[in-house]
């Protein structure tokens, strides 16, 4: 069992905007492990991710039966990650880690913050959108460093990437960096 503490970077398109925004990243993820050689490992892993708000140029909102408001903007993003994957372990005190993984994730996309003239407006009242939820199938790989204390924990940290192939929404790509520790036990 891996506990991981992940921070880094989230990239997202939005509907509104023409450019991409970017905001910090972060959460926590635990990842199940089985391993039938030393060399490397079948996983599976959960992350509870939160982005802050990626900002976005000026545009313009227009609700309904309302006057429209113009100005920069905000996102904040919720997931859910749900993948599975292999780990390459090349090594046995110093452990060098490769990981591939495929699986899917749920997206919860907050309703924009707008910075106005008159100060900042959100809610779907006064902007005509509010929050929506969407789903992604996802790929991912990281590198990373891994340290064997003793026969059972493991410590370490990892850098990698995601990038969400969107089912009807927009992209979303993460650069992440994890530290983690681990508790292996081996069934005889």
């Amino acid at each position: 069992m891996h506990a991981h503490m992940v921070g880094g970077l989230a990239v997202a398109a939005d509907a509104d905007a023409t450019d991409t925004g970017s905001a910090p990243l972060g959460g926590l993820a635990v990842r199940a492990s089985y391993a039938t050689r030393n060399a490397f490992q079948y996983d599976v892993s959960l992350s509870l991710l939160a982005t802050g708000g990626a900002a976005y140029p000026s545009t313009t909102f227009m609700p309904p039966g309302r006057p429209g408001v113009t100005g920069p903007y905000t996102v904040a993003q919720q997931l859910t990650r749900l993948d599975g994957g292999i780990t390459m372990r090349l090594g046995v005190a110093w452990i060098p880690t490769v990981r591939v993984a495929l699986g899917a994730q749920g997206r919860r996309q907050a309703g924009p913050v707008v910075e106005s003239a008159g100060g900042e407006v959100m809610g779907e009242e006064s902007l005509g959108r509010g929050g929506s939820l969407g789903f992604d199938l996802v790929g991912s790989g990281t590198v990373g460093l891994d340290h064997r204390i003793n026969r059972r924990i493991i410590v370490g940290a990892a850098a990698g990437a995601s990038m969400a192939v969107p089912l009807g929404g927009d992209a979303f790509r993460t650069f992440e960096v994890t530290a983690h520790a681990a508790y292996y036990w081996y069934p005889r």
